[in-house]
């Protein structure tokens, strides 16, 4: 790293201290929110406070609290300083959630409440055993505020906040608004905690990254590792235009990138861009209008993550939203990029299930205008389920048509697998997946399947960073290849998770050629079996302000290469953001 880039980050941690943070920024009677906390001298102190859709039976008198009982009685238990009335309609479940006989719970045992506010007091409708956790929690409809207090009622639980706590523009947004998107990505999200007005709200972003490569062309009798320090700085501004949801964001990104070769010259990049400045407009509470530079991006960017100029609108009708818009490649303002000539159109329905599973169809058209000739047509059907505890899964089927240079595109793809994330100490998450993109022989008329080229294949699984979960090292396209996943995930203590993953790739036809790997060499085609890869994701996030990374992948090659030595990546990442 170079010794500016220290200097830099210091003057931005500076400005990350000294701005003022207002604390319940952005809250309102009428949230439906789920308040986390921890305790700071025996007092209990919302750290974090999110929206979340409210359900069919979340009415106003509805909380839900979970926390260490302070006194119990035969007939009521103190939870948060607040009385819970139990009476004989009160249920009772263990750590399991299944049914038990009444218990009595102790001083300091954990619980779950689930009551409802009868004016003069709260009856528990179903008291639940839990195991010991490091937060609190209190899910309910906002009642009142008093920022001079600090404090805000939920269900009718009066809760103080620590100092700068709000409710982040990730929860003021839907959840799949492109700023919902841009904010819960590690790489991307800034907090706005520089208040300017009540509308208008600054952020950024100073990241450093250390990035080693060995033996990526998998043989050890060349000298080509390399070491890759980069330096990112970003600052934005966001403007609430209205009350009805309406935005507008900025963003400017500069930096540099060093690339060190072993026993070769070293290089470098400087980036200065604008790199966001769109508006999103509602016209309506059902549609939806964004134009200008902005996120073209979906949860795990298996058909696009990129930053593009276009326009896109949204139509939402009850459960359902219907999407459809085009993207060019950015010219104004913007380096030097391999989009400027190329754009996409993409058509897209998406429907909920309930809050945490979606079921959805696509087409996009790619168009290019270079001599590359990339215009493949995609089409397919997907669907997403993403509960915190229990099983979740994904899905995706599409087909490809259309044109690269002067070959027919014509191939098929899926990518399936399950996560199951348990909610016990460590909250363990466990998890599988297959996926296959269709190739044809060297020398063919026709191309397999190919996904879109704006793809990033990037997403969580289990742990509280993303990571790229087709490979860290290798990060093959899913074109001509099969490939399965095994992953594990525990997270030690709040916001910190470490994540094994495993991969197998096999090509569907034995080919010469790989689409799109980070290996600077290419198999000999006469065998389809293309190696292993391991991938430990190590990951840290300090609320919205800190976030560490550290990855560290081996893969070994299989008998479709000519040489046989394993490659390794170490990455060491940190974002510092306010």
């Amino acid at each position: 790293m170079r010794p500016v880039w220290p200097i830099l980050l210091a003057v931005v941690a500076t400005g990350c201290v000294g701005a003022r943070r207002e604390t319940l920024r952005g809250l309102a009677v009428g949230h439906f929110v789920e308040a986390k906390g921890d305790f700071q001298d025996g007092r209990a102190l919302v750290r974090e406070i999110d929206e979340i859709p409210r359900g069919p039976d979340d009415k106003a008198d509805k909380v839900e609290v979970t926390g260490p009982a302070e006194d119990v009685a035969a007939d009521a238990v103190r939870v948060l300083g607040h009385d819970f009335a139990i009476d004989a309609e009160t249920t009772y479940e263990g750590e399991d959630k299944l049914p038990r006989p009444r218990f009595e719970p102790r001083s300091g045992d954990w619980l779950r409440l689930k009551a409802r506010d009868k004016g003069e007091q709260h009856r528990v409708r179903t008291l639940r055993a839990m195991p010991t956790r490091e937060q609190f929690k209190v899910t309910g409809e906002v009642r009142s505020i008093d920022p001079t207090a600090a404090t805000f009622d939920v269900g009718g639980i009066v809760l103080p906040a620590a100092q700068g706590v709000g409710l982040s523009p990730a929860s003021q947004a839907k959840s799949d608004d492109p700023l919902q998107l841009f904010l819960g990505e590690d790489q991307k999200a800034v907090p706005f905690s520089v208040k300017l007005t009540e509308r208008i709200s600054l952020g950024g972003q100073a990241a450093g990254e250390l990035e080693w490569n060995d033996e990526y062309d998998l043989s050890r009798a060349n000298s080509g590792d390399r070491t890759k320090p980069k330096f990112r700085g970003r600052t934005a501004g966001l403007w609430l235009i209205d009350d009805a949801g309406s935005y507008a964001m900025t963003e400017l990104a500069f930096g540099r990138d060093d690339t060190i070769r072993e026993q070769g010259d070293t290089t470098y990049t400087e980036v200065l861009e604008a790199t966001r400045a769109f508006v999103s407009l509602n016209p309506s509470s059902s549609l939806q209008i964004l134009a200008g530079r902005q996120d073209f991006d979906e949860e795990r960017e298996w058909l696009y993550d990129e930053v593009l100029d276009g326009v896109r609108a949204v139509w939402r009708q009850g459960r359902c939203e219907f999407e459809i818009g085009h993207g060019q490649g950015r010219e104004l303002f913007a380096e030097r990029n391999s989009y400027e000539e190329t754009g996409v159109w993409i058509a897209n329905a998406r429907c909920w299930l309930d809050p945490d599973t979606r079921i959805g169809a696509y087409v996009l058209q790619r168009t290019d205008k270079t001599t590359a000739g990339f215009e493949p047509l995609l089409a397919g059907i997907r669907s997403l389920a993403q509960p915190r505890y229990g099983l979740g899964h994904w899905a995706e089927l599409g087909v490809a048509r259309g044109q690269i240079g002067t070959r027919r595109v014509e191939g098929w793809a899926f990518d399936v697998g399950g996560l199951w994330s348990f909610d016990v100490p460590l909250r363990p998450t466990f998890g599988a997946g297959v996926a296959y993109g269709s190739g044809q022989r060297d020398g063919a008329d026709e191309i397999g399947y190919r996904q879109s080229g704006l793809n990033d294949n990037n997403s969580k699984l289990g742990g509280v960073t993303s990571l790229r979960y087709y490979g860290e090292l290798f990060d093959p396209e899913l074109a001509n290849i099969g490939i399965t996943t095994l992953t594990a995930s525990i997270r030690p203590f709040e916001g910190a998770s470490a994540t094994l993953v495993f991969h197998t790739y096999r090509q569907d036809v034995a080919s010469a050629t790989t689409p799109n790997t980070d290996l600077r060499t290419t198999p000999t085609g006469r065998s389809a079996d293309l190696g292993r890869e391991l991938d430990l994701v190590l990951g840290y996030r300090f609320g919205a302000s800190l976030t560490l990374e550290v990855i560290a992948a081996r893969f070994e090659p299989g008998s479709a290469w000519a040489t046989d030595s394993a490659a390794h990546l170490l990455v060491i990442t940190s974002r510092l953001s306010f």
